[in-house]
């Protein structure tokens, strides 16, 4: 059940793990078809992409099974609010990383980008030109879907806890134009170093929903089986607002504002927590 302690582990911490959101059997159905697209055999090393293989987008009937998971709908009304996000019928952002402790281009701690910037290319495919905002443009959520299990030695995602509230601080000087992934990058580690560290481990079918400033990286794998995960986004389906006249702020909001230093009372997050456990416990 999503109650208070998760939604207030969100706001402070920058992230929540759902257990179980989808099953095993759908986990393994993603990685065989994750595993032809790759054109790589399991039980053959030798055809391995090492360390590191990057995916897009896939729509097919496990993906959708998985994205459309009631655990994680539920979760996403409590996060970002009934009607402020839109339905995915496709995952994507997928890394699968090898074993043999090499590092990868993806180690380096950093924020996902959520939108291009105005002076790039139609058809260019250099993300390091994507930007992100204070307002969180076109990002609801970041989220880790877990195919396979994952230990600590299988190259878990590094997470500095909290640090989407010192990201907060990094962008709001810059306005609607935001920065570039690389400057974000730049900025968000130096600012960020003194945040202890998470690593998202799990089982396959467990999921973590982030929050769209939370800084990660990756590592190299020391493990013996493959690790696969996505890194889809949930977009929303109205933008962020920051200053709202009734002051239903979602805990997205409610975090990057607690990042800024506009506090909400503990009477409103109460209300919104009450109202949030209320949704759930009815589906």
């Amino acid at each position: 059940m999503f109650g208070d302690a998760q939604v207030n582990a969100f706001i402070e911490d920058g992230f929540v793990r759902i257990d179980g959101a989808f099953s095993r059997e759908t986990a393994a159905d993603c990685r065989e078809l994750i595993w032809r697209a790759m054109d790589a055999e399991p039980d053959d090393p030798a055809t391995w992409p090492r360390p590191v293989a990057g995916l897009g987008d896939r729509a097919e009937a496990p993906f959708k099974t998985a994205a459309g998971s009631p655990l994680l709908h539920a979760a996403f009304d409590v996060l970002v609010g009934q009607g402020r996000w839109a339905s995915r019928e496709a995952l994507g952002g997928f890394v699968v990383r090898f074993p043999g402790g090499e590092p990868a281009v993806v180690d380096g701690w950093h924020i996902d980008a959520s939108f291009p910037g105005e002076d790039l290319e139609a058809g260019s495919t250099d993300y390091m030109r994507w930007r992100a905002n204070v307002e969180s443009r076109d990002c609801a959520l970041r989220m880790f879907f877990l195919f396979s299990d994952v230990g600590e030695g299988d190259a878990p995602t590094r997470i500095r806890v909290g640090s989407h509230l010192d990201a907060a601080r990094v962008l709001e000087p810059e306005g609607e134009t935001g920065l570039d992934a690389r400057e974000l990058a730049r900025r968000a580690a130096a600012a960020t170093g003194h945040r202890p560290l998470a690593y998202a481990t799990g089982k396959a079918g467990d999921v973590y929903l982030c929050h769209p400033f939370l800084v990660h990286a990756g590592q190299p794998h020391r493990g013996t089986s493959p690790r696969f995960l996505g890194q889809p986004k949930l977009a929303p389906a109205q933008p962020l607002r920051l200053a709202r006249e009734d002051g239903a702020y979602s805990p997205v909001e409610i975090a990057i504002r607690r990042g800024l230093g506009q506090r909400q009372t503990d009477r409103q997050i109460g209300h919104l927590r009450r109202r949030a456990v209320g949704r759930l416990s009815q589906r």
